[in-house]
């Protein structure tokens, strides 16, 4: 099965003979590519609609992995438990629903389970939110579709509770260490984001607020976008 780039960024992060869970699996791609590369042990795939269930189902089936892939209606993670080395996906949602969906969870603070994330919006709230609550970001990747760039989050649980800077919220911090990595996609999320803080910034000066904040953390966002232009020219 060929996935987008977005699920395949996603896919990047699970790991060898994980036992996952694909929230809001929708078409169930990704646990069917995962499955078919021999990547998982067991998925369970869930959604909170009945017809993307049965969506999910047909899929399995026709692709022969109805006995590794079990889909299940459910909110979120409500009443799922983790089994050992567990990887949670949880992707193409709002940045507040995932926050929502991992505080009503059980079982999920432990060093066997692996959180990865792929927000659509409210990314640094998200950061925010997993430093806050004794997360680890390990990894993160950047993936372009068309015109859109995905932001895709990795995390596991140390339970040590830590604060970023708004950059690192804004960018992420992995991102920012790995801009080499792809020069030219860095270069347009900064760019991405400096665009809608300049957007916001005009939005405040009309409206008479204090724009101090804002306006250093365009600069360092623009600084990040002439260091990639430099790597780029190099």
């Amino acid at each position: 099965m060929e996935i987008t780039a977005r699920l395949m960024a996603v896919a990047s992060f699970v790991r060898e003979g994980a036992y996952l869970c694909d929230v809001g699996t929708d078409h169930a791609y990704l646990p069917i590519y995962l499955a078919e590369n021999g990547r998982i042990r067991a998925c369970l795939a869930s959604d909170i609609h009945e017809g993307p269930c049965e969506s999910a189902r047909a899929h399995i089936a026709a692709n022969g992995f109805a006995d590794i892939i079990k889909v299940k209606r459910a909110d979120g993670l409500s009443g799922f438990t983790p089994c050992g080395k567990t990887d949670i996906v949880i992707a193409g949602m709002g940045g507040a629903l995932i926050c929502e969906i991992l505080e009503k969870a059980e079982g999920i603070k432990t060093g066997d389970v692996r959180l990865i994330l792929q927000p659509m919006r409210n990314v640094p709230d998200l950061r925010a939110y997993l430093y806050e609550n004794g997360f680890d970001i390990t990894g993160e990747k950047l993936a372009r579709e068309e015109e859109r760039i995905y932001e895709i989050i990795c995390a596991e649980y140390s339970g040590e509770k830590r604060t970023a800077s708004k950059l690192s919220l804004l960018l992420g911090e992995k991102n920012i260490e790995n801009k080499a990595q792809d020069k030219a996609l860095f270069y347009a999320f900064c760019e991405k984001q400096a665009a809608a803080l300049e957007k916001k910034i005009a939005g405040m000066r009309t409206g008479g607020a204090d724009t101090g904040a804002e306006e250093e953390l365009l600069r360092e966002c623009r600084m990040q976008s002439a260091e990639c232009r430099v790597l780029n020219e190099k």
